[in-house]
């Protein structure tokens, strides 16, 4: 009988023991099944983002893409397509935060750092932009867009570089022009410039002072110009024209980057020099001429018109005169047939019909005059 009683106590302890075991398989099981459920639910949510994308509804792809993703947080795709679905509709913030996304979960997918770098520049964030592309030629160094996105990546630095300049953030500027200068190693600018702040920061003795010619304050205001420095430009143009007050060329690109800079009357009185020192320089006369139209000043415009006309202009600039001078010298001509002047007014359809060949209203208005004329002269 004691016999009996151990047996039935050891079942009835393996049985007790089983319980838990069981227990957590079914826990597990029940695990796996929601798990699965939720793929399918995450799956079904992305599946229907595509199709929507494909058929154009972008909106309707970002709401089930955002469900896909609330349900699982770290699926790539989703993050992946809603990026591009807020860059489709330019959201570029809320793109960004997807490309960021798809990097954090998978840090080797070179397009998403290829468009945050598009991206950040679109935005002004340079220094991030710089990060981003270095990064996709980190992962994929012959990626076949390598060319654009070193020159892209050249300039970044570059300007970067010049700005820290500006603001005397030598260091700095070194950093990033040295970055430049590996991308461009031809870039003689470049070189002047981190020899400049080499001296700044004490790294060299300073060369003996050289005048520079206007020719090369010139070339170098030009460097700055073409890559949007205006100050910097202004700077070396101002110093050209100091070097030499009858150079045209550096009256010229003073004015154009006045301009830039949104400081017309400064443009404009460069334009007037460069007319003292060469009164056939059309582009200042055109220049001098659109300005006085834009403030009102109709009889300095025509002036400027006039003599533009007498230079022989491109098609462009004469596309561009021609209105004006059309009108002006049109409504001289009906002022003088109001008075009965009527060789005036002849002379001012002629003219307008000279910068309108054909014109219907001023071709009817000259034979009108002229037969005036004519009757005039019988009597």
């Amino acid at each position: 009988m004691g016999k009996r009683f151990i047996q039935g106590s050891l079942i009835v302890g393996l049985v007790i023991c089983l319980f838990p075991s069981l227990s957590c398989a079914s826990a597990r099981k029940e695990e796996k099944i929601q798990e699965a459920r939720k793929e399918e639910v995450v799956s079904d949510h992305y599946e229907k983002g595509r199709a929507h994308l494909k058929e154009g509804f972008i909106i309707d792809a970002i709401r089930e893409f955002e469900k896909a993703i609330e349900e699982n947080p770290d699926n790539l795709k989703a993050h992946y397509y809603l990026a591009f679905s807020y860059k489709d509709r330019k959201y570029p913030g809320l793109a960004i935060r997807e490309f960021q996304e798809v990097v954090r979960i998978n840090p080797k997918i070179t397009v998403a750092y290829y468009q945050l770098g598009g991206l950040y520049v679109g935005g002004g964030l340079n220094e991030e932009a710089i990060s981003a592309y270095e990064k996709v030629l980190k992962l994929k160094p012959e990626h076949e867009r390598k060319a654009e996105i070193e020159t892209t990546l050249f300039t970044l630095n570059y300007n970067l570089g010049v700005t820290h300049y500006n603001n005397g953030e030598y260091a700095q500027a070194k950093e990033r022009l040295q970055k430049a200068l590996e991308i461009r190693p031809e870039e003689e600018r470049i070189k002047e410039l981190l020899e400049e702040i080499d001296e700044i920061l004490g790294v060299t003795k300073p060369k003996p002072a050289v005048t520079r010619k206007a020719k090369d304050l010139i070339d170098q205001g030009i460097s700055y110009y073409n890559f949007s420095q205006y100050d910097a430009a202004i700077t070396e143009f101002q110093k050209a024209v100091e070097s030499d007050p009858k150079s045209v060329k550096a009256h010229l690109y003073l004015a154009w980057a006045y301009e830039k800079k949104g400081e017309k009357e400064k443009a404009i009185g460069e334009y007037q020099k460069i007319t003292e020192i060469d009164p056939n320089h059309l582009d200042a006369h055109y220049r001098l001429g659109r300005y006085y139209d834009s403030v009102g000043q109709k009889a300095e415009a025509i002036k400027e018109y006039e003599r533009v006309l007498s230079l022989k202009p491109s098609k462009e600039k004469l596309e561009k005169i021609s209105p004006v001078l059309y009108a002006f010298y049109y409504e001289q001509g009906m002022k003088a047939y109001n008075k009965k002047k009527y060789q005036e007014a002849k002379e001012s359809f002629q003219k307008a019909l000279k910068v309108k060949p054909g014109d219907p209203d001023a071709t009817e208005m000259l034979s009108t005059v002229k037969m005036l004329l004519e009757e005039k002269g019988r009597e």
